[in-house]
C-alpha cells in the first residue's frame, strides 16, 4: 500500500494574491513613464530664463529666485529619475527574441545615462547660492574654469548627454522592432529634448511644457501598455495560454 503524500493544492486567494504581487512591478513602472514627460515639461516650464548662454548670465538666472530653481532642478532630476525604474522595466514588454538584444542595450544605457543627467543638476543649487553670495560673475567664472579646466567633468557631461538622450532612442527602436510601440516613437523623444527647448524662446514656457508633454506621447503610450501589460486578467489570460 502506498504511503506517498499528495501534494498540496495550492489555495487559489494565495494564488490569486501571488500573480497580483507579481504585475505591480510593472505597473509602477509604467505609471513612472507616464509621469516623465509631466514632470521634464514641469522643469522646463519653471527654468528660469537667461538672458544668454554665457556663465554669467546663467548663474545670474539661478540666483535670481532661488525656490523656483529649486523646484525646476527638481521636476527635471525625478524625471530622470522615473525614466531609470521605466526603462529597465520595459525590456519585460519584450516577447520572444526580435528586438530583445536592442531594447536589454537601450534600456542599460537609458539608466546609466538618466543617472549622469540627475546627478548633474546638483549643481543648479550651489550655482544659486554662489550668484547671490559672491556675485553672478564669480559664480559663472568658477562654473567656466570647472567645465575648462576640469576633464572629468566634461566627460561626465558628456557621457550624461550621449547616453541620456541617446539611449531612450535606442530603446525605443528595441520596442519599435520588437513590435511593442511604433517607430514613430523614436523621434518623439528626440523632439521632446531638442525641438521643445530650441522653440522655448519663441512660443514661451507654457507652450513649451504642452509641447514637450506632447513630444514624449512615446513614454506615455508605453507606460500605458505596460500598466495595462501588468493587469492581473492579462497576466492570468497569458499564463493561461
Amino acid at each position: 500500500m502506498s504511503t506517498t503524500t499528495p501534494a498540496t493544492a495550492v489555495p487559489a486567494d494565495a494564488a490569486t494574491d501571488r500573480a497580483a504581487a507579481s504585475v505591480w512591478p510593472l505597473r509602477i513602472a509604467g505609471g513612472l513613464l507616464v509621469l516623465t514627460p509631466l514632470l521634464v515639461a514641469g522643469g522646463f516650464a519653471t527654468s528660469p530664463p537667461q538672458a544668454s548662454d554665457s556663465g554669467s548670465d546663467y548663474a545670474a538666472s539661478l540666483g535670481a529666485d532661488p525656490v523656483v530653481t529649486g523646484i525646476s532642478a527638481a521636476f527635471l532630476h525625478y524625471g530622470w529619475v522615473a525614466l531609470v525604474f521605466g526603462a529597465f522595466a520595459a525590456v519585460a514588454m519584450v516577447r520572444g527574441r526580435r528586438g530583445r538584444g536592442l531594447t536589454t542595450v537601450g534600456a542599460a544605457a537609458t539608466a546609466f545615462g538618466a543617472v549622469q543627467m540627475s546627478g548633474l543638476l546638483l549643481s543648479d543649487h550651489y550655482l544659486a547660492s554662489m550668484s547671490n553670495r559672491v556675485g553672478p560673475d564669480v559664480a559663472g567664472a568658477v562654473l567656466e574654469s570647472l567645465d575648462a579646466g576640469v576633464p572629468w567633468v566634461q566627460v561626465w557631461l558628456l557621457t550624461g548627454k550621449v547616453f541620456g538622450l541617446l539611449g531612450p532612442a535606442v530603446l525605443m527602436a528595441g520596442l519599435a522592432r520588437a513590435g511593442v510601440i511604433g517607430w514613430w516613437a523614436v523621434p518623439g523623444w528626440l523632439a521632446m529634448w531638442f525641438l521643445a527647448p530650441m522653440l522655448g524662446s519663441m512660443v514661451g514656457v507654457v507652450a513649451t511644457a504642452a509641447l514637450t508633454v506632447l513630444c514624449g506621447a512615446p513614454l506615455v503610450v508605453l507606460g500605458v501598455r505596460m500598466i495595462r501589460r501588468g493587469s492581473p486578467d492579462v497576466v492570468a489570460a497569458g499564463r493561461a495560454v
